[in-house]
């Protein structure tokens, strides 16, 4: 079934996805023959188990998000215009939800979040940060699925074990590690964010005639009849068998890790700044290739979605639904006479 599925992703991506994979494999058989290692315990679920190239990766997310900020530099002025100004220019009639209101729900969303961990006892600039380094996996991870078509995988890191490696668990302080184990639900080692389903959603709603703001309310009365069931079910489950026996990492590992970190404090780790600069020019080059040469054969996206532990497992499917798709292309391209003399 999932060949059939890859078969559907574009070439340039299905290519690119299997070999950024091989590339990373190749660069961990690479690193032991050398012995390069790092020295780094980099905590936090991360789906990417290398430290070396769990940097780099997120360096890669670091620039598809920024990336895509500025490419849209010119549709979000708009949308800011229309929302802080009521500029009558732009029209957002055609949208799930007017300008004005998308910006106030982000606003108090990012407020709620950042005020909820600054009272808990967090300090403002890491809940700060923390936020920053979710917004990018998480958006960076939507764009991913959203134009690779990606039916299975994650972000390749977790934001709590980049803001620890940048910072030191030392700076964040006890009482700030704390508060921090009570985000890995959701932010660290998460399979399947909200916002991937919604933005496929949202393409899909790109079919509807007429007005849109039916599918917003549609979204949020799946995404509560979701959680409700889902808290349900981990309810049941806790009580039947007992939570720890569940084995749900996201429930106690934060904990533990902080529990690491409390009894042996970090400093911040210089190479994995060297790391994730390394990954953010490799994708920034990768991203300017994309841009200025037609026959430029790597996408992006395959740079930081690679070395993810799940595409271990993908990468033959994927291989073999692209020389499936590309083979079938080229005969069709090739014509009739390629048909009659391959039959002969």
């Amino acid at each position: 079934n999932i060949l059939g599925f890859f078969y559907f992703l574009k070439t340039e991506i299905a290519f690119s996805l299997w070999f950024f994979n091989l590339f990373a494999n190749a660069l961990r058989g690479i690193f032991g023959v050398l012995g390069v290692t790092s020295s780094e315990v980099l905590r936090g679920g991360h789906a990417v188990w290398n430290p070396i190239l769990a940097h780099q990766s997120m360096g890669g997310m670091l620039v598809l998000f920024l990336g895509g900020l500025w490419t849209a530099r010119k549709h979000l002025k708009a949308v800011f215009r229309k929302a802080l100004l009521g500029d009558p220019q732009v029209d957002d009639s055609a949208e799930i939800l007017s300008y004005r209101s998308a910006v106030l729900i982000l606003i108090i969303g990012t407020a709620v979040l950042v005020g909820w961990l600054w009272l808990a006892g967090m300090s403002v600039w890491v809940s700060l940060s923390l936020f920053f380094l979710a917004a990018t996996l998480i958006v960076g991870y939507t764009r991913v699925v959203a134009e690779s078509g990606l039916s299975d995988g994650s972000p390749p890191v977790g934001p709590v074990g980049i803001l620890v490696s940048a910072v030191g668990s030392s700076v964040i302080g006890t009482q700030g590690l704390a508060i921090l184990a009570t985000t890995y639900f959701w932010v660290n080692n998460v399979r399947s964010f909200v916002m991937t389903s919604c933005a496929n959603s949202l393409k899909l709603g790109e079919e509807l005639k007429g007005g849109k703001q039916t599918l917003f309310w549609a979204l949020i009365l799946a995404l509560g009849v979701g959680l409700a069931g889902s808290l349900w079910t981990i309810m049941t489950l806790s009580h039947k068998y007992g939570a720890l026996n569940l084995q749900i990492w996201s429930e106690r590992g934060g904990y533990e890790d902080v529990g690491n970190l409390i009894r042996s404090p970090s400093t911040p780790h210089l190479w994995g700044w060297i790391n994730t600069g390394i990954g953010a020019a490799a994708m920034a080059l990768l991203m300017v290739a994309r841009w200025r040469y037609a026959w430029w054969p790597l996408h992006p996206l395959g740079y930081p979605i690679g070395p993810v532990w799940i595409m271990d497992h993908l990468w033959f499917n994927m291989f073999l639904a692209w020389l499936i798709k590309v083979l079938v292309g080229w005969l069709w391209l090739a014509g009739m006479s390629v048909w009659v003399s391959l039959s002969l």
